[in-house]
């Protein structure tokens, strides 16, 4: 790490270590003056997160935290949506996150079960919907749950529900498990305003599909469920161009033998392979970067001051705060915790 912080030749850091290291690496680049790109989460504990954005507002450098399911280009469209009002305010949403890790996973990457190391599937996987959650509903303001241990053997918890309470009123649940033993890998978000909703689907960690959008014309009016042709043409507005496909005969000819419905097939299945490249290929044709593509570019033009990263340490701050005040209410019988505000404005 010193020999890599010493090269003048290196504008980005990314740190893709288990989350306890990520704090002490984020300073250290920022120290050296090097922009850093964090995977999630930001820090293991807020103490950490807040020290670790006070070095980088000191060293002047940007941080930037990868939650990708943010630049997906089915959620990036619902979210101009929402933030446009186009579905009214906020009212309530529904966030389940299913995803499955075999005792053979828990055994090779031991850290995933050790709280220390900053395992437990709150801040290894359900901070992927957490994230989903505070980006559609603002700040998070409250928080009561429980999470066990169930069906992991390990000391973190592995399954957890939970309340959250946001800024301006609106409420979440949020149930989550890695021990889920389903054919396919999921998070699912159903966001319900004044004026419609809507259900996303991120199908094995990879694909974001809207499977249902209502829309009224004004609060007093029942809202109207748009085909799935009308829901396709709106994502492919918001930079989903590349959903039509790659240009070559070639790809296009994989792309009907992998099927049209992305994420149909378990993550590792050689039909979701090819799918998945597939899509990879159209995405770079058409200069619409998906997930964390789209992440890194983001964070290379911040590093150049064009813009800010997609996520900036502020906004992923409010995650953790969820799940540092969701395992405060575990230890106390599911009472309320009242969530802090950031030390820095």
């Amino acid at each position: 790490m010193e020999e890599l912080l010493e090269q003048s030749a290196i504008d980005v850091v990314s740190i893709c270590t288990p989350p306890a290291t990520h704090s002490t690496l984020i300073e250290s680049a920022a120290a050296a003056g090097k922009h850093v790109l964090v995977e999630k989460p930001l820090a293991l504990n807020l103490v950490e997160a807040d020290r670790a954005l006070a070095i980088c507002e000191q060293h002047r450098v940007h941080l930037g935290v990868v939650h990708q399911q943010r630049a997906r280009s089915a959620t990036r469209a619902l979210h101009e949506w929402v933030v446009g009002g186009v579905l009214g305010r906020p009212i309530m949403a529904v966030a389940t996150h299913t995803w499955f890790k075999t005792p053979l996973q828990f055994e090779r990457e031991r850290w995933r079960g050790d709280v220390r190391a900053g395992g437990g599937m709150l801040l290894d996987q359900a901070i992927h919907a957490v994230d989903l959650l505070v980006w559609f509903l603002g700040v998070p303001r409250w928080v009561s749950g429980y999470s066990a241990v169930l069906a992991s053997n390990t000391e973190a918890e592995d399954t957890a529900v939970a309340t959250i309470g946001f800024e301006g009123g609106a409420l979440a649940t949020l149930a989550a498990s890695t021990v889920a033993n389903m054919s396919r890998d999921d998070i699912a978000l159903d966001w319900i305003g004044t004026c419609g909703g809507f259900r996303v689907e991120i199908r094995d960690y990879d694909h974001a599909e809207i499977v249902r959008l209502n829309v009224a014309t004004s609060a007093q009016q029942r809202a109207r469920s748009l085909s799935l042709a009308e829901i396709e043409a709106r994502v492919r507005d918001h930079d989903g161009l590349w959903r039509g496909g790659p240009s070559s005969p070639w790809w296009r000819m994989l792309a009907v033998i992998a099927s049209k419905d992305r994420g149909a097939h378990a993550f590792r299945s050689p039909r979701s392979i090819i799918r998945r490249q597939v899509d990879r290929v159209a995405q770079a044709e058409r200069g619409e970067p998906q997930g964390h593509a789209a992440v890194l570019a983001r964070m290379a033009a911040a590093s150049r001051g064009e813009c800010e990263p997609l996520v900036t340490g502020h906004e992923a701050r409010h995650s953790l705060a969820v799940i540092e005040g969701l395992n405060r209410s575990a230890t106390s019988s599911g009472a309320r915790v009242e969530l802090r505000g950031p030390a820095i404005p």
